[in-house]
């Protein structure tokens, strides 16, 4: 086993086969191709969350394939969004030295043990997602593995495809919608659901609405949830976690003209300071503010929410990391148009004071 260097090298060297996840900002699928080249340092990461690049690391073995190992890792980025080639070269050290008993299994064609798992222990690059990205891992897992769902999947597709009363919701688990989201359009059920979000109480709502935010959702589909959320953008008293909860959901979707149309009138809205709102367009939305206008808006609204200065800097240092959005935001830091609010807050950014 030579010129092992990456992750990839060494389960391409050994047989196995990988699927890759991120597990920051959304779950979904990160391409071999596009891994490989993170690895080697030859791109950015395309989605970065906090600094890092938090992964889902699917692999198993022809000789045992219905053995899986899963392993969440969390990769620290440089200023360019780079992978930080110590980390990468220690946790590569560890994999060798740790697997180096099933490497000689695998050479000698026998089933892996279980020993890969241990590469887990004390390991500083190793993370514990939610409950709610485990679910959605879990259930696009079993999708690309060609598996069927989860048991829960078959309750929540009666109750968001209409075939159960409104408030007949108990009973369904995170699972369960996880599993039906994953496989929304494959099932063809984004029709059904468009006709029905209207009237789901707000905790299901939200619930379903924490898992779309990792599809693409339709037109239709993303149309019905924010017309279902829109007035909230001029209720006072409206709960404004419903309203974050919708922007989770069309986030991906491929109706960019619907999902900027929503977060725009939630940045002029009555609800514009309100920091859930504010995390959530940074943290699930974020390609909208690829809109050098809605940007400047945004920024503006952030800089004068109530969450204070250490919000904002927490906010803005992370996007400054997405690919796309660095020159943006530097060129609002520039902008001499700024209001004297956003001029402060962006003061206090490149001072380092919180």
């Amino acid at each position: 086993m030579s010129d092992i260097v990456t992750l990839t090298d060494f389960l391409s060297q050994t047989g196995a086969s990988l699927r890759v996840f991120d597990m920051g900002r959304r779950v979904s699928v990160v391409s071999p191709q596009t891994f490989s080249k993170f690895e080697q340092c030859e791109i950015p990461y395309p989605q970065p969350y906090m600094y890092h690049a938090r992964l889902g690391i699917l692999f198993w073995y022809p000789q045992a394939p219905e053995k899986h190992f899963i392993w969440f890792l969390q990769f620290p980025l440089d200023e360019q969004g780079f992978i930080i080639q110590a980390s990468r070269d220690d946790f590569m050290k560890r994999l060798l030295e740790t697997v180096g008993q099933n490497a000689r299994q695998l050479a000698e064609n026998e089933a892996p043990s279980e020993e890969p798992r241990n590469l887990m222990k004390d390991n500083p690059l190793a993370f514990t997602p939610d409950q709610e990205r485990i679910a959605v891992f879990n259930a696009k897992a079993k999708l690309a593995l060609g598996q069927p769902a989860s048991r829960f999947h078959d309750q929540a597709e009666e109750y968001f495809t209409g075939q159960r009363e409104n408030d007949d919701w108990e009973d369904i688990g995170l699972q369960g919608i996880a599993d039906f989201t994953a496989r929304l359009e494959k099932q063809d059920n984004a029709q059904a659901l468009s006709q029905h979000i209207a009237s789901f109480p707000d905790i299901p709502f939200s619930a379903l609405c924490r898992c779309l935010e990792n599809e693409q959702i339709d037109h239709r589909l993303a149309d019905a949830i924010v017309q279902r959320v829109m007035p909230l953008n001029q209720d006072e008293q409206a709960d404004t976690l419903i309203l974050a909860a919708a922007i989770r959901a069309i986030g991906h979707t491929r109706a960019t003209g619907l999902r900027d149309q929503l977060i725009r009138a939630a940045l002029e809205g009555l609800h514009r300071y309100d920091i859930e709102i504010l995390t959530v367009i940074a943290a699930r939305a974020w390609e909208s503010l690829e809109s050098p206008e809605l940007l400047v808006l945004y920024l503006e609204c952030l800089a004068n929410c109530s969450a204070g200065q250490m919000a904002f800097t927490k906010i803005v240092r992370d996007l400054i990391f997405v690919p796309g959005l660095r020159t943006l935001i530097i060129a609002q830091f520039r902008n001499p148009d700024r209001s004297e609010a956003l001029s402060e807050a962006i003061g206090m950014l490149m001072s380092g004071i919180e």
